[in-house]
């Protein structure tokens, strides 16, 4: 589908709602107009995702502007978005799966601590599946341990069985590759999340204090 983010015939509410989803950024990303919502230590914005081009895929946020200018109450794009996110659906796969299935070459699932890849059909902003506590229940239920979990990029999180890592190296390297691979406009969080399937719950996980390797 072809979006004109800047044409008043086709960019109107009903193609707002119709395609917007929720996204997670770093707040500090956002523009002093964006509409967002606190995530733990994220924000939640609404998006449209434009893929008329394969090669160059855009998305657009919507603003406070957008909101007044097209009449969209809160309520209804909140119920659209999170409607076409659970329409789009999400993926959690073993790393080496994702790697076949990019480059057709069979890799083996036998490394001591499995790494996953959390995101959305397109790949593109699709770190908001961390709204989506199911996905993480199902995969926390299947390898029987809970989960710690890296934000690699406002696309894509990283996902560990918790009982095999500390999370402290995890946030070492979160804050890492944040510095010296992934551009300002891409980081999502220097913290790492731990999802507890006991009770459910993703938190953040925090140092005891700045020399001590233990998480609460």
């Amino acid at each position: 589908m072809t979006l004109d983010f800047g044409n008043n015939e086709t960019y109107t509410k009903e193609t707002v709602l119709a395609n917007v989803r929720y996204a997670l950024f770093d707040p500090k990303s956002l523009q002093d107009d964006a509409f967002f919502a606190k995530f733990l230590d994220m924000a939640t914005v609404f998006v449209l995702m434009d893929h008329s081009d394969p090669n160059r895929p855009r998305y657009k946020i919507i603003d406070a502007v957008d909101m007044v200018s097209l009449d969209i109450r809160l309520k209804e794009i909140m119920d659209a978005a999170n409607e076409n996110c659970k329409k789009a659906g999400y993926r959690i796969m073993l790393m080496e799966d994702v790697i076949s299935e990019i480059t057709g070459i069979e890799i083996s699932n036998d490394a001591f601590c499995p790494m996953y890849i959390g995101t959305n059909s397109e790949r593109m902003l699709g770190a908001s599946i961390l709204m989506y506590e199911t996905y993480l229940e199902e995969l926390a239920a299947q390898i029987e341990d809970d989960l710690c979990i890296a934000p690699s990029s406002i696309h894509e999180v990283l996902i560990f069985p918790f009982s095999l890592i500390q999370p402290v190296r995890i946030i070492e390297a979160v804050r890492d590759v944040n510095r010296t691979v992934i551009s300002p406009q891409e980081k999502l969080s220097d913290s790492a999340y731990i999802y507890r399937r006991g009770t459910h719950i993703i938190s953040q996980a925090t140092l005891k204090n700045p020399t001590d390797f233990a998480c609460k």
